[in-house]
């Protein structure tokens, strides 16, 4: 394969995952899927190894197709495993854990405990209930030293990466939309927000027309009640843009 062969197109939100794992490290992908972020790290001659982890038969296939089409078997190593239930302590200094959904990242990270010995990072892009993954990471002795947030085809992504610390007193705002996004004043959390805030009053608007009608006024009342709070919430996290 020639130099020019040697690279790998891949979408914003996996190269942004790729740019937070540190030079130089031994890696763990864990819901590897096609295996994209190790493949484009070695390529990039920035990890020494890694492995590409996943639950399904399906996509390892994948992964190991498009790892012997790179050559890159001596180097990346295809691994069944459900979360890091295959992983040992010691083989990563990074472990990723991308593209899944907040409450099954932090199911991982849970039962991983015990095995992250030696790692110095975990380079994390939850696509949903993110609060859940900060929230973990605050209780379990990781410290968020990274994160971004960035919009990929309409869909909001956030990557983080933890290194082992204390990250100080929990605020619900900062849990919900990222301690690091609004004191750093992150202008796609921004943009985010403001949607939001407007999303939110439509609704309510629209619920409190509907309530003198409905047969149903206590859920919608219960609704209007969680939207509420939710829009008091945004404009917190508002505030720190004013600051």
């Amino acid at each position: 394969m020639d130099e020019k062969e040697r690279t790998m197109q891949i979408s914003e939100r996996l190269m942004t995952v790729a740019s937070f794992v540190s030079d130089g490290s031994r890696v763990a992908d864990i819901g590897t899927d096609h295996a994209y972020v190790p493949i484009s790290l070695m390529l990039d001659n920035r990890i020494i190894c890694a492995l590409a982890m996943d639950v399904r038969e399906g996509p390892l296939a994948r992964a190991k197709k498009h790892i012997r089409e790179y050559q890159l078997e001596n180097s990346i190593h295809v691994r069944l495993s459900d979360g890091l239930s295959a992983y040992q302590k010691g083989e990563a200094d990074s472990i990723v854990i991308s593209g899944m959904g907040g409450a099954l990242t932090e199911r991982i990270l849970t039962e991983g405990a015990g095995k992250y010995e030696g790692v110095r990072e975990l380079i994390l892009s939850p696509q949903s209930e993110i609060f859940l993954v900060r929230i973990w990471l605050r209780k379990n002795g990781w410290q968020i030293e990274r994160e971004t947030m960035l919009v990929q085809d309409g869909k909001y992504y956030t990557v983080i990466r933890a290194v082992p610390g204390e990250d100080g007193e929990a605020r619900q705002v900062e849990d919900q939309y990222g301690g690091y996004l609004l004191k750093h004043k992150h202008p796609v959390l921004l943009n985010y927000l403001l949607q939001e805030r407007e999303t939110i009053h439509k609704i309510l608007v629209m619920l409190k027309k509907q309530i003198a009608e409905s047969q149903n006024q206590a859920h919608i009342e219960n609704r209007i009640g969680e939207l509420t709070d939710k829009l008091l919430l945004v404009e917190e996290a508002l505030l720190y843009y004013e600051m």
